[in-house]
Protein backbone atom coordinates (compact mmCIF):
# COMPACT_ATOMS: atom_id res chain seq x y z
CA UNK A 1 0.00 0.00 0.00
CA UNK A 2 1.24 3.49 -0.81
CA UNK A 3 1.16 6.09 1.97
CA UNK A 4 1.35 9.84 1.63
CA UNK A 5 3.79 11.18 4.22
CA UNK A 6 4.85 14.74 5.10
CA UNK A 7 8.30 15.72 3.91
CA UNK A 8 10.96 16.04 6.57
CA UNK A 9 11.66 19.67 5.62
CA UNK A 10 8.05 20.88 5.95
CA UNK A 11 7.72 18.98 9.22
CA UNK A 12 10.86 20.63 10.61
CA UNK A 13 9.55 24.05 9.53
CA UNK A 14 6.24 23.29 11.26
CA UNK A 15 8.17 22.42 14.42
CA UNK A 16 10.14 25.67 14.27
CA UNK A 17 6.88 27.58 13.69
CA UNK A 18 5.39 25.86 16.73
CA UNK A 19 8.33 26.98 18.85
CA UNK A 20 7.78 30.55 17.63
CA UNK A 21 4.08 30.25 18.55
CA UNK A 22 5.04 28.97 22.02
CA UNK A 23 7.37 31.96 22.55
CA UNK A 24 4.55 34.26 21.48
CA UNK A 25 2.27 32.51 24.01
CA UNK A 26 4.82 33.04 26.79
CA UNK A 27 5.18 36.73 25.94
CA UNK A 28 1.39 37.09 25.72
CA UNK A 29 0.89 35.47 29.14
CA UNK A 30 3.54 37.64 30.80
CA UNK A 31 2.18 40.84 29.25
CA UNK A 32 -1.43 39.96 30.16
CA UNK A 33 -0.51 39.14 33.76
CA UNK A 34 1.76 42.18 34.20
CA UNK A 35 -0.67 44.58 32.53
CA UNK A 36 -3.56 43.74 34.86
CA UNK A 37 -5.71 42.20 32.14
CA UNK A 38 -8.59 39.93 33.16
CA UNK A 39 -7.43 36.37 34.01
CA UNK A 40 -8.89 34.80 30.87
CA UNK A 41 -6.34 36.74 28.77
CA UNK A 42 -3.50 35.05 30.64
CA UNK A 43 -5.33 31.71 30.37
CA UNK A 44 -5.50 32.19 26.60
CA UNK A 45 -1.71 32.51 26.56
CA UNK A 46 -1.31 29.30 28.59
CA UNK A 47 -3.60 27.41 26.19
CA UNK A 48 -1.59 28.83 23.28
CA UNK A 49 1.62 27.51 24.86
CA UNK A 50 0.14 24.04 25.42
CA UNK A 51 -1.03 23.80 21.81
CA UNK A 52 2.38 24.96 20.58
CA UNK A 53 4.16 22.27 22.63
CA UNK A 54 1.84 19.53 21.30
CA UNK A 55 2.27 20.67 17.69
CA UNK A 56 6.03 21.00 18.07
CA UNK A 57 6.21 17.43 19.35
CA UNK A 58 4.15 16.17 16.41
CA UNK A 59 6.16 18.07 13.79
CA UNK A 60 9.58 17.18 15.23
CA UNK A 61 8.56 13.49 15.44
CA UNK A 62 7.63 13.60 11.76
CA UNK A 63 10.85 15.46 10.91
CA UNK A 64 13.26 13.05 12.60
CA UNK A 65 11.25 9.90 13.37
CA UNK A 66 11.53 6.63 11.49
CA UNK A 67 7.76 6.02 11.36
CA UNK A 68 6.06 9.25 10.33
CA UNK A 69 2.32 9.90 10.15
CA UNK A 70 0.92 10.10 6.62
CA UNK A 71 0.23 13.37 4.80
CA UNK A 72 2.29 14.26 1.69
CA UNK A 73 5.29 12.25 0.31
CA UNK A 74 4.30 9.00 -1.40
CA UNK A 75 6.21 6.11 0.16
CA UNK A 76 5.86 2.36 -0.12
CA UNK A 77 5.49 0.07 2.90
CA UNK A 78 8.87 -1.45 2.01
CA UNK A 79 10.46 1.98 2.50
CA UNK A 80 8.65 3.12 5.62
CA UNK A 81 5.57 1.81 7.41
CA UNK A 82 2.63 4.05 8.29
CA UNK A 83 1.43 3.89 11.93
CA UNK A 84 -2.07 5.07 10.99
CA UNK A 85 -2.40 2.58 8.12
CA UNK A 86 -1.58 -0.25 10.51
CA UNK A 87 -4.71 0.66 12.43
CA UNK A 88 -7.12 1.29 9.52
CA UNK A 89 -5.68 -0.80 6.66
CA UNK A 90 -7.78 -3.55 5.13
CA UNK A 91 -5.19 -6.00 3.74
CA UNK A 92 -7.74 -8.05 1.77
CA UNK A 93 -8.78 -5.23 -0.55
CA UNK A 94 -5.69 -2.97 -0.28
CA UNK A 95 -7.86 -0.03 0.76
CA UNK A 96 -8.11 2.26 3.74
CA UNK A 97 -11.46 2.33 5.53
CA UNK A 98 -13.23 5.65 5.32
CA UNK A 99 -14.31 6.54 8.85
CA UNK A 100 -17.26 8.68 7.80
CA UNK A 101 -19.31 6.69 5.34
CA UNK A 102 -17.75 3.22 5.78
CA UNK A 103 -17.01 2.96 2.05
CA UNK A 104 -13.65 1.77 0.79
CA UNK A 105 -11.38 4.52 -0.52
CA UNK A 106 -8.44 3.82 -2.81
CA UNK A 107 -5.54 6.10 -3.62
CA UNK A 108 -3.58 6.60 -6.82
CA UNK A 109 -0.14 4.97 -6.34
CA UNK A 110 1.47 7.72 -8.45
CA UNK A 111 0.10 10.96 -6.97
CA UNK A 112 -1.91 9.89 -3.91
CA UNK A 113 -5.27 11.31 -5.03
CA UNK A 114 -8.41 9.56 -3.73
CA UNK A 115 -10.06 7.42 -6.40
CA UNK A 116 -13.32 5.52 -6.71
CA UNK A 117 -13.37 1.74 -7.01
CA UNK A 118 -14.66 1.88 -10.58
CA UNK A 119 -12.09 4.42 -11.86
CA UNK A 120 -9.66 3.14 -14.48
CA UNK A 121 -7.55 6.31 -14.62
CA UNK A 122 -6.54 8.83 -11.94
CA UNK A 123 -8.55 12.05 -12.11
CA UNK A 124 -5.49 14.07 -10.98
CA UNK A 125 -2.46 12.70 -12.90
CA UNK A 126 -4.29 10.69 -15.61
CA UNK A 127 -2.24 7.51 -15.19
CA UNK A 128 -3.88 4.09 -15.49
CA UNK A 129 -4.77 2.70 -12.07
CA UNK A 130 -3.75 -0.87 -11.21
CA UNK A 131 -6.64 -3.22 -10.35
Amino acid sequence: MKSIKPGRGPSMMGGIGSIAAGIFGIIWTIMAAAGGAPPFFALFGVIFIILAVVQAGYHFKNAVGKNRYSSFDITDETEEKDPLAERFFDSKSNTVSNLYDHKKVEFCPYCGTKTENDFQFCKQCGKKLPK
